[in-house]
């Protein structure tokens, strides 16, 4: 099909808006209302489980969209030179992907994040994979919103995105010694579930759930977004184990070896979901791998394999009988027995901490309602004019931050916990072996 049939055009006319249009995504009426999945002590079968045959099939038909999508934006790629368009304020990270810098745009100043991928290093359809992703996963208010202006030098690929001015979970657990306060891993909790659920309707799996991809808007997490679609792919896509195992993935992932791949399921970002939680909570990991010999995943295990629970392990002491719960099903070892994300939404009003039992924690009232501070929203005529605007009617290019830290190279040095288990560093890897481009 060439550039100008109809229906690519037309195609490309919903992309700028950053949309998956709705005669391939079907659109949910409500994230508010979970279904039910089978608790860990129970069997699953049917559509019981966190994926199921209808979300196979819609990822073959997302995957042709995807591929139409590519082929318009890679037929329509802007070539200039960086200079041209942008000024570089400094450098907000770099690795293998690239470099993330703060941009400035000439013709109207509005402050951005330039993702830039060196063409030595990066396919073209890596780059309008990931790109064409997130710049379709934009409409969602905890998604991190892509502008649609994707380009090529002579040597780069590069995209800008908007900036999150309060750095990301890293930055600010690294004061704090115990975790975060629990009113703001809620607050967390609320808005990733919400992004996951979206995600996963339109059976993409987001691949690296961790606390240097959720960025911030304000230091007390009233508005949080998950960003670096670098990994995302449809449910159904063979990938491998990553190399050097973090504490995230789930043990059906950490087996693997050699050339063995596993089907990407949403059940690997809702475990990952949870241990990214018990982080927030704790200010370490729960362990170093999830696998054996590794100790505090082996008495996790057993833990978990129960019929009746009895005493949590380690670490996990701390949380009441509530949050116990719902991390028992967040991160169930059969990753059929998973729950989806967004019935965290569930245990919200509940106490997470032992020690806050007894204390009122609030509801998903005031205390928990998302915002986007006023301090980082622009005027509307302010806004990029290579940005698009969501059916919501949130224009792209309205948050403007003075910068963002995320992608940083550097490591975060906390302080351990009690029982030496690792803590939360930053992480520079960006090895996937394995990738389906």
């Amino acid at each position: 099909m060439t550039p100008g049939q109809t229906e690519p055009i037309a195609q490309e006319r919903q992309v700028t808006t950053g949309e998956w249009p709705d005669t391939v995504f079907p659109r949910d009426s409500s994230l508010t209302a979970p279904a039910e999945k089978c608790p860990p002590d129970q069997g699953c079968t049917g559509e019981q489980g966190t994926s199921s045959a209808g979300n196979l099939e819609d990822a073959e038909d997302n995957e042709e969209f995807l591929e139409q999508l590519m082929s318009i934006t890679s037929h329509n790629l802007l070539q200039l030179e960086v200079e041209d368009k942008y000024s570089i304020t400094k450098e907000l990270g770099s690795g293998s992907y690239g470099h993330v810098l703060h941009v400035q745009q000439r013709e109207k100043g509005t402050p951005m994040a330039l993702k830039l991928m060196p063409k030595e290093r990066t396919g073209r359809r890596e780059f309008l994979r990931e790109y064409c992703i997130a710049l379709c996963l934009s409409s969602h208010h905890a998604l991190l919103r892509t502008t649609s202006s994707a380009f090529e030098t002579s040597t780069h690929y590069g995209f800008t995105q908007e900036l999150a001015p309060a750095g990301d979970l890293c930055t600010i657990l690294n004061s704090e010694q115990d975790g975060l306060p629990e009113m703001q891993v809620k607050r967390c909790a609320a808005q990733l579930a919400e992004a996951l659920d979206f995600m996963h309707s339109k059976a993409l799996v987001h691949r690296d759930i961790k606390l240097d991809n959720v960025l911030l808007f304000d230091k007390e997490c009233r508005l949080v977004k998950l960003g670096d679609f670098g990994l995302t792919r449809l449910e159904g896509t063979p990938v491998a184990a990553m190399s050097g195992t973090l504490p995230y993935s789930p043990p059906e992932l950490c087996v693997l070896e050699g050339t063995e791949t596993l089907a990407l399921d949403s059940s690997l970002d809702v475990w990952a979901f949870g241990v990214l939680l018990f982080c927030l909570c704790t200010g370490c990991f729960p362990w170093d791998v999830a696998m054996s010999p590794d100790p505090q995943y082996e008495g996790f295990g057993i833990w978990q394999n129960r019929t009746v629970p009895g005493e949590a392990p380690g670490l996990w002491k701390g949380f009441s009988t509530h949050a116990l719960d719902m991390f028992r099903r967040l991160m169930a070892i059969d990753p059929n027995r998973r729950s989806p994300a967004i019935e965290v939404h569930k245990y919200l009003p509940l106490p997470w901490r032992v020690d806050t039992c007894g204390e009122t924690q609030g509801s998903q009232g005031d205390s928990l309602k998302v915002e986007e501070p006023e301090a980082c929203l622009g005027s509307p005529a302010e806004a990029d004019t290579d940005t698009g605007s969501s059916p919501q009617g949130n224009r792209l290019g309205q948050i403007q931050p003075e910068l963002i830290v995320s992608e940083k190279t550097h490591t975060i040095q906390m302080q351990p916990n009690p029982g030496s288990n690792p803590t939360p560093q930053k992480d520079s890897r960006q090895a996937e072996p394995g990738l389906q481009p």
